[in-house]
């Protein structure tokens, strides 16, 4: 009867006692997240400029651009705006992302 009770329990991994987002040294800091998520969104949108820049001076000189699949593919659907528009709102979903994750990391500490 014992070992079907633990066959339905759920695994936990850590203290379970302890709060698992503030289990150690350095988990109490709440701005890296947010640092990481701005910077990788901040890179995202700046690479969606660059490859709009990029294959618009392709299109207006002559000249050819090397694209992976994905962006083969969706250069055909709706060229140059949809793929540099997917990767801008990526990159403003990361920093939103990142902005979020910190307030609720500083509200958890506040209530906690």
């Amino acid at each position: 009867m014992a070992l079907e009770e633990n066959k339905n329990r759920k695994m936990q991994f850590g203290n379970p006692y302890a709060d698992y987002e503030y289990y150690g040294k350095h988990s109490k800091r709440t701005w890296p997240s947010m640092v990481v998520g701005l910077l990788f969104g901040i890179g995202l949108c700046y690479f969606a400029w660059y490859r709009w820049h990029e294959i618009n001076m392709a299109e207006v000189m002559g000249g050819t651009v090397s694209l992976t699949s994905i962006e083969w593919i969706l250069y055909k659907v709706g060229g140059k705006w949809i793929l540099s528009g997917i990767l801008f709102l990526c990159g403003v979903g990361f920093a939103y992302l990142g902005v979020h994750n910190y307030r609720r990391l500083e509200k958890m500490k506040v209530e906690g």
